[in-house]
């Protein structure tokens, strides 16, 4: 009896594995205990989430945010540990999420001290046993270091044997609380999806809503700031509180056209509640990640929503393509293009032997543009011409007679010789006297410049 009360006040009996569907809707159901155990006075870290990399860290950051508010606990994002670790010197970080290996890091560095964590939480096992052999080292290394009297808690979207594996080794006693709520026998649920990332959600519901065009639809939001950035984004494309696209909590008016799910539905309740208001069609927005938990939740035919134009662009491209082979059948094949092909037949079909021919052709073409492109990158560029017209530091232009561009300015080889040269008394602003010696008219007319004004000596 002992044994188990100081074990139930170690917190060892709080390891906890919880089955819920893979959404951020689901993250109140396993971080509210572990938040509320933090203690803001203590200044060490007290909680550790192991995400599967920096984008879900984000994303359970952004949750743990609208959880608690500006003022309540943080969950600090590790999306760089080395960005992290400066960020970490300067402050004390209570919460904190991350991928094992920039966890890791942050241990090995001694910036994430684990010897006061309360609660460490797995968010989604299943995706951190996916075969990374550095990741399950990190992983393990996590383990390790965290206190033997702290809550363990896994949060995975399906118990399979590497999830119970892990259970068995590293949380003593589990209990296990599945919450997915889908029954065996639930019928199958068949709708469409399109693949968004966390930041252009928004923008792809709106490039839905302008390519779909429904006469009505109901735009499934979760609680939180979803809901009113989709209200502003219908308000802004026109559409009134009260029109046929409206957003809704989870009701679903019978006969819309359209139930969007602005993101993964929280539970296979929500998702069967919007099937029966017999849409005529349900459409989901979905991370890439979130991809196979849909599949598994909806159990029917789960299909992309390809947008009218990315598809008539590529249906553009074939057409062309198929045009360019035709008009080479037109004129004509060599003799020597059919021998080569020719006992290929034996193996395979004649369009399977086209398609190859194909990809070749293909694939030349990319490897020809990218050495296109290599060699105008690689390719000099010109000089650079400067307002003048001409280059820095290079003479100007001169014309057939040798005049320069700089007004009529002469050049050096252009100057006047000694004998063009005008006499001192022609030359304007001239103070000399004329009358001086030495002066020009005291020379001799047949003497040279700078003579004296002495007579040439016959030469013999």
């Amino acid at each position: 009896m002992e044994s188990e009360e100081r074990e139930a006040a170690t917190g060892r009996s709080q390891n906890v594995v919880h089955i819920l569907p893979q959404s951020m809707d689901s993250v109140p159901r396993f971080l509210n205990g572990p938040l509320e155990r933090v203690d803001p006075t203590a200044g060490t870290t007290q909680l550790v989430v192991v995400t599967a990399d920096a984008e879900a860290a984000v994303a359970l950051a952004e949750a743990v945010l609208r959880l608690t508010g500006l003022g309540g606990i943080e969950l600090f994002p590790v999306t760089s540990a080395r960005r992290a670790a400066r960020l970490m010197q300067g402050r004390p970080v209570m919460a904190i999420a991350g991928a094992p290996a920039d966890l890791a890091d942050l241990i090995r560095g001694t910036h994430l001290k684990m010897y006061a964590v309360q609660t460490l939480v797995l968010a989604w096992a299943d995706e951190l046993f996916e075969g990374d052999p550095e990741a399950t080292a990190a992983l393990e290394l996590v383990m390790t270091e965290l206190p033997k009297d702290a809550a363990r808690v896994v949060v995975t979207d399906r118990a399979d044997k590497r999830v119970d594996a892990f259970v068995e080794r590293y949380l003593r006693r589990a209990r296990r609380m599945d919450e997915q709520e889908v029954p065996d026998n639930a019928e199958p649920v068949s709708l469409r999806y399109v693949t968004v990332s966390a930041s252009s959600r928004l923008a792809g519901l709106r490039r839905l809503l302008d390519d779909l065009d429904p006469p009505s639809a109901a735009v499934i939001v979760g609680p939180g700031e979803a809901e009113a950035d989709v209200t502003a984004l219908l308000r802004t494309l026109g559409y009134s509180s009260e029109g046929a696209v409206t957003t809704t909590r989870g009701d679903v008016v019978p006969e819309t056209h359209a139930a969007i799910f602005y993101g993964m539905p929280s539970n296979r309740q929500q998702l069967t509640a919007a099937a029966a208001a017999n849409p005529v069609e349900i459409i989901v927005l979905v991370q890439a990640r979130e991809l196979q938990p849909l599949r598994r939740m909806a159990g029917g035919e789960v299909k992309p929503l390809v947008f009218p134009n990315a598809g008539k662009l590529a249906r553009d491209r074939e057409r062309g393509l198929r045009e360019e082979l035709s008009a080479v059948l037109r004129t004509g094949l060599p003799t020597r293009e059919i021998l080569s092909l020719e006992p290929l037949l034996d193996s395979y079909d004649g369009i399977e032997i086209a398609a190859a021919a194909l990809r070749l052709l293909e694939r030349e073409r990319a490897v020809r543009k990218s050495i296109e492109a290599a060699a105008a990158a690689a390719a000099p560029r010109p000089p650079a011409i400067s307002p003048g017209g001409f280059d820095r530091g290079s003479r100007p232009p001169r014309d057939r007679e040798g005049s320069s561009s700089h007004g009529d300015r002469p050049s050096r080889g252009d100057r006047p010789s000694h004998g063009d040269r005008p006499s001192r008394e022609s030359r304007p602003g001239d103070r000399r006297p004329t009358g001086r010696p030495g002066g020009a008219r005291d020379r001799h007319p047949g003497s040279r410049p700078g003579s004296g004004g002495r007579p040439p000596r016959d030469r013999p």
